[in-house]
């Protein structure tokens, strides 16, 4: 005989309360056949009523109130008259033929993707917290930023050449125009060569880099 339960402790087994246990009983959600016995003195056959709950349960209820409801457990260490089992019969064949492995349900499915949907909300909401702190950005708007700075800062630079070439030349009495000439000649020069030092430094560094954020697990 398979293992039963009273009422009472079949509602402790899956989690819930007495009172959800009868409720299933009156929707047929367990059926007459997952009992033994009649009345309020009648017991539940655990392996039946649960696999019958499992198939006839609402899924609106399983992702709402019913996600604590344990329907994943195993049967009862309990002989068929409702008794404990004793460590001499511990480890004995039941009379019922070997349990095969058991196979995922429509409930275990529904808390599998219920858990993905919370980690993926859980990094939705580190990664939007990091934004607002700061510790993370858009790399193309990096990108672009920093290239504004960086003509920028090429630009004031440029604007002070006819500056240094006009002082260059009052003080050794030389044309300013060739002064402006040869700096122009010098920086363009040195700017090739600052150039092409900063693309073999960006060649060696990685295109992404991993940051950890917290809740994103």
């Amino acid at each position: 005989m398979q293992p039963t339960m009273s009422k009472g402790d079949f509602a402790r087994h899956i989690n819930v309360s007495p009172g959800r246990v009868s409720q299933y009983i009156a929707a047929g959600m367990i059926g007459s056949d997952a009992l033994q016995g009649e009345g309020r003195n009648a017991k539940v056959i655990v392996a039946k009523a649960v696999e019958q709950i499992r198939q006839r349960r609402d899924i609106g209820q399983a992702l709402g109130n019913g996600l604590s409801t344990r329907l994943d457990v195993d049967e009862p260490d309990e002989a068929a008259d409702g008794g404990v089992l004793l460590p001499a019969d511990v480890g004995k064949p039941s009379d019922d033929s070997e349990r095969l492995p058991k196979q995922p349900t429509v409930d275990d499915e529904i808390k599998q993707e219920r858990l993905q949907s919370e980690r993926r909300r859980n990094r939705v909401a580190a990664q939007e917290e990091a934004e607002k702190l700061g510790r993370l950005v858009d790399a193309g708007t990096v990108r672009a930023e920093m290239a504004k700075l960086a003509q920028a800062v090429d630009d004031e630079n440029a604007g002070m050449l006819a500056d240094f070439a006009t002082a260059i030349a009052a003080q050794f009495s030389v044309p300013q125009r060739d002064v402006l000439h040869l700096l122009r000649r010098i920086r363009n020069e040195k700017k090739a060569a600052a150039a092409d030092r900063a693309r073999r430094r960006a060649a060696s560094l990685p295109e992404r880099v991993d940051m950890i954020l917290e809740g994103a697990a």
